[in-house]
């Protein structure tokens, strides 16, 4: 395989949030976190920001060397056939169906995925797993996380490419009030709270998957260390990616 001569491309995935002041007040913007894209280029990457559209190709997803679903509001609970709860935060429907989207095109493709809190959700509901609707009412043991950005502690599987960038134990920073409930599919939990809330999963077989239930973009050199595994997902994928045929 000839030597990169680019940064990887990042795909970052965003939303649209109405503009409330100024010339275009009342207008729809694409909004990401900075944190996100900030993180991503100091992992020596490009982020390419993917806002909500007409469904990618897989060709064209393909063109990606990975994937980062970010964080935002709640998953619209009519996907999995459920209703509005009053604790529901406002869904936004478009988005989630392209981000669904967006990681099984990555899946088939063979596109390395990180999944950042609701990026964590939308990979386990693709996978047909459940959620917590609201963990204050679910989960009363887990910390009250969904007010503001909270630490709480990671307990890791220690055969899981987390521990390979985290160790078995990690102070993270958490900001949701829904979360896993199961996982299913080709997926498997790979980090918990003491509460035994999911707090990470992998990928069992296939391209390469990472779902984290925090936010390691604002974490600092701790999180730093998911995108740089990131990185090394794309690294290992190109290495183990069969030569082209000289004939």
């Amino acid at each position: 395989m000839a030597q990169r001569t680019r940064r990887p491309l990042i795909g970052v995935t965003a939303g649209t949030r109405t503009m409330m002041s100024g010339a275009w007040a009342g207008h729809d913007a694409v909004a990401v976190n900075e944190h996100y894209v900030r993180a991503v280029r100091e992992a020596g990457a490009r982020p390419v920001i993917l806002a909500p559209q007409d469904e990618w190709t897989d060709e064209e997803i393909a063109e990606l060397d990975g994937l980062v679903l970010t964080g935002g509001t709640d998953l619209d609970p009519a996907t999995w056939g459920e209703d509005a709860l009053s604790t529901d935060m406002t869904p936004d429907p478009e988005r989630d169906a392209f981000e669904t989207a967006l990681y099984r095109a990555a899946r088939r493709s063979d596109v390395p995925v990180l999944g950042i809190c609701r990026g964590l959700q939308i990979i386990v509901v693709a996978e047909g797993g459940e959620l917590h609707r609201h963990l204050p009412v679910d989960l009363p043991e887990h910390p009250a996380t969904g007010q503001e950005p909270t630490e709480v502690e990671a307990e890791v599987e220690a055969a899981s490419d987390l521990a390979l960038a985290l160790g078995t134990r990690a102070e993270v920073t958490a900001f949701h009030h829904q979360g896993v409930r199961a996982v299913r599919g080709g997926l498997r939990i790979v980090a918990r709270h003491a509460s035994g809330l999911p707090l990470a999963v992998e990928a069992e077989s296939g391209s390469s998957v990472l779902g984290v239930q925090w936010h390691p973009e604002i974490d600092g050199e701790r999180g730093a260390a998911l995108f740089e595994s990131l990185l090394t997902a794309i690294t290992h994928r190109e290495v183990s990616a069969p030569a082209s045929s000289l004939v």
